[in-house]
């Protein structure tokens, strides 16, 4: 189908990612004393499924539901419609838990035309878990999950035909892979050191302040953390920003 404008629409449905193995992540499993004493007691880690999968029109309320709890932010109408972009299909996830859905991570591209004068940047708009799921590493697998694609782009998803309309070639086009983008950026508001620890785990490092950057919430202010060699951060080989 196509919207009002024309433009195509694209299928993201049913995009889920493989199970993901988190025993390698410190503090994913809990460990369960199933005997009465001591003497023999038998320690097991439940295998639970962790999965990632794409946004979707049919999953937007469950991403609002999460921000809504977790963060004491209201995104708009435009920003749950942006973050469904078939471009941004590959950094942009919910994670289920035992097939729950208790995270979501958004993000968007900034700097990506030719001639840009600042580099290419995947920007972290929303992070946010549950709390009953949080020291899981779900939300180290959220990030890790979008700088990997950030640095690694996919070819985005066909257009879906129109059933209201001429399907013409151009229409059909799949927009071609973007550019690697190797340098990520993500605010915390002060105070949340927290949030600033798990940003510097992962590669991170506090570049400024940016103040009044939350209008309705206090602190006002925000760290600016930036990520300036995401390839390094996840241990590849160098690869340049901005290359096809």
């Amino acid at each position: 189908m196509s919207n009002s404008a024309g433009t195509p629409t694209y299928s993201t449905a049913g995009t889920v990612s493989a199970p993901i193995d988190l025993t390698g992540l410190k503090g994913e499993h809990t460990t369960l004393d199933l005997s009465s004493s001591k003497k023999g007691k038998k320690i097991v880690k439940p295998n639970v499924k962790v999965t990632l999968t794409s946004l979707t029109l049919n999953n937007s309320g469950t991403l609002r539901r999460i921000n809504s709890v977790v963060i004491p932010i209201v995104y708009s109408d435009k920003f749950y419609k942006e973050v469904r972009d078939p471009l941004l299909d590959d950094v942009n996830k919910l994670i289920y838990y035992a097939d729950i859905p208790v995270g979501a991570i958004c993000c968007k591209f900034d700097n990506l035309a030719k001639g840009s004068k600042e580099p290419p940047t995947l920007v972290i708009l929303t992070l946010a878990i549950l709390a009953p799921y949080r020291s899981l590493n779900l939300g180290t697998s959220l990030l890790l999950s979008s700088l990997k694609a950030s640095l690694h782009p996919t070819t985005p998803p066909p257009p879906i035909p129109s059933d209201n309309k001429t399907n013409t070639r151009a229409s059909l086009i799949v927009a071609p892979p973007r550019v690697r983008v190797n340098r990520a950026l993500a605010h915390v508001q002060v105070g949340n050191e927290d949030a600033k620890r798990f940003y510097e785990r992962l590669g991170f490092k506090e570049v400024g302040i940016e103040e009044n950057y939350y209008s309705k919430v206090e602190p006002h202010g925000a760290i600016i953390m930036v990520c300036e060699d995401i390839a390094k951060a996840l241990g590849e080989s160098e690869q340049p920003n901005g290359s096809a």
